[in-house]
């Protein structure tokens, strides 16, 4: 039982943590895709422009949330030195979450399942979408691995009494 609501809790934590980011993800990669897809007729463009979108809009929350938290968490730094240390440990903390796993998602996991997804369902689009929950699960299994070992290293909601430590 206790278990049971401990699970519950994290899985709202992480859900907390990642949902606007993969909104913003989501955002950046179809609407990129349909914008490219409008401009040139080419799926292999959409299909660049949806890649970069999508990582543009994930990192984007991801690194302004870091940012933002960082900041409060130094609020007695002069404005521009705040600014500073802010980039600077949201660099760090966006790099330790989300390196691993976006390096073996984008190398080998997604372009795999997007390669294999149409072969092995006779359909592109049941393909794609089997190869972005494969690829999704792949990279929040990593991300929220590092997430989990490494918390101490990331800018995570914390009072500004605890800081980063």
């Amino acid at each position: 039982m206790v278990r049971d609501r401990r699970l519950g809790r994290k899985l709202v934590e992480w859900v907390r943590r990642y949902l606007p980011c993969e909104i913003a993800g989501t955002v950046g990669e179809l609407g990129g895709a349909a914008i490219a897809f409008q401009i040139t007729g080419s799926l292999a463009a959409a299909a660049l422009v949806a890649t970069i979108g999508a990582l543009v809009g994930y990192y984007a929350a991801a690194y302004l949330a870091a940012v933002r938290i960082a900041s409060r968490s130094h609020p007695s730094l002069h404005p521009v030195r705040r600014a500073l240390v802010a980039n600077a440990l949201a660099l760090r903390s966006v790099a330790v979450e989300f390196g691993p796993a976006e390096v073996l998602d984008s190398l080998i996991v997604r372009p795999l399942a997007y390669y294999l997804g149409p072969i092995l369902f006779g359909s592109t689009v049941v393909g794609w979408i089997f190869a972005k929950l494969v690829a999704d699960i792949g990279f929040y299994v990593l991300a929220i691995f590092s997430y989990e070992r490494f918390h101490r290293l990331l800018m995570v909601g914390r009072s500004a009494s605890e800081g980063a430590r």
